[in-house]
């Protein structure tokens, strides 16, 4: 009979990891990573010092890992936005500024974190393994946002437009999140809405047509994107 005892090792190793990687992203949104210690982490997991230091060796591979884990968050839920869009119960602009309004809103210390994260990592900063040659986490996915991508490609046909819409989207985001007052979801719904407009998609919401076919006494146009006036720019 084959000893078990290696694979009870290994479950338990891999737990541990998820607990120290789970508590290092708690301590990273609620204090920032400036301060960031194995210590401090391993003592929210429940975990040893040792522990934190045998799995990751250095706080910028911990941080790496950190990244990983809110990207995949991050790609799970695009996908659940993505899904509620091809199934007809959200337009593409529902689903834009769905995912804006959850940045912006209950998500916002995450996504500041997600940026910080990503220029820290863009600069090189972070290791591959522990000491001990420990597996890291596989890094995250190069567009870690091609949920949406994907949506937005199905409307406007080509990957580089759809890519390009997209980095406005993002870039909205950035914008916004470091606005002095948060904005509301009308507002950044009548962003959204010029945003695609620039971009010949149509705005109107779908959903009443798609229930009941389109209205008689009107035809459905896309709307011509008016010039940006600075009351439309977030403070």
């Amino acid at each position: 009979m084959a000893d078990a005892r290696p694979d009870g090792r290994r479950r338990r190793g891999a737990d541990t990891r998820r607990a120290l990687v789970r508590a290092a992203v708690d301590v990273v949104v609620a204090h920032g990573f400036d301060r960031l210690t194995l210590r401090q982490v391993a003592d929210r997991a429940g975990a040893s010092a040792a522990a934190a230091t045998y799995h990751f060796g250095t706080v910028d591979a911990l941080l790496e890992a950190v990244v990983v884990e809110l990207e995949r968050d991050a790609v799970a839920r695009l996908g659940e936005l993505t899904r509620r869009a091809r199934s007809g119960e959200l337009t593409l602009l529902d689903a834009c500024t769905a995912y804006l309004a959850d940045l912006l809103g209950p998500r916002r210390p995450v996504f500041l974190t997600m940026l910080e994260l990503r220029v820290r990592v863009a600069r090189g900063h972070g290791g591959a393994t522990g000491p001990h040659g420990t597996e890291p986490d596989p890094m995250p996915d190069p567009e870690p946002d091609a949920a949406l991508i994907d949506l937005i490609q199905d409307h406007v046909g080509n990957r580089e437009r759809a890519r390009e819409l997209f980095a406005g989207v993002f870039g909205l985001s950035a914008l916004a999140v470091f606005a002095p007052a948060p904005p509301t979801e009308h507002e950044l719904r009548a962003r959204m809405a010029r945003l695609l407009a620039g971009a010949g998609l149509p705005t109107d919401d779908d959903r009443d047509e798609t229930r009941h076919g389109p209205r008689p006494e009107t035809r459905r146009r896309t709307r011509r994107p008016r010039p940006e006036t600075q009351e439309d720019r977030f403070p």
